[in-house]
């Protein structure tokens, strides 16, 4: 972790007595057994309700049994495609996160601190604005240089 580029570093090592090699004496790929990202989970525990949910959905996301507060989402075995899952997962719980704070921040705490909540979907029953209210308005001379500028 020193030497190599942070993307190179490895998130698992494991210790084999022999790699497994096929019938013709290469590296069997199928038979290597993966990798253990739950005993890296052994971090400081979560301190405020929304940590706590980051936690579980980060657990449910690699499919770890425990995360903690300080644990990196990568180090855990995250990529960019479970990150995906992280987000989706987060915002069904009501949390505005992105796949940019997952690279960004990386750990609970620190997600925790950047996101915000989701606002609330208006209630059932409740007038929605206008759909047909225009998003801009623009004067007659406004109206008139657009059109000339299209021609």
């Amino acid at each position: 972790a020193e030497t190599l580029p942070e993307h190179m570093v490895p998130a698992v090592v494991a210790v084999l007595d022999r790699l497994p090699v096929t019938a013709s004496g290469k590296l069997d790929l199928n038979a290597l057994p993966a990798p253990e990202f739950s005993a890296v989970a052994e971090g400081r525990a979560p301190g405020t309700p929304r940590e706590e949910l980051l936690c579980s959905l980060f657990a449910e996301a690699l499919g770890v049994e425990r995360v903690g507060v300080d644990d990196s989402f990568f180090d855990l075995g995250g990529d960019s495609i479970v990150s995906i899952k992280l987000v989706t997962l987060a915002r069904e719980a009501g949390l505005d996160v992105a796949p940019r704070d997952v690279f960004a921040h990386r750990t609970v705490a620190s997600i925790a601190a950047a996101v915000k909540e989701l606002a609330p979907a208006p209630a059932a029953g409740t007038a929605d604005p206008d759909p047909q209210e225009p998003l801009i308005t623009l004067d007659q001379e406004e109206l008139d240089r657009f059109a000339e500028d299209w021609r």
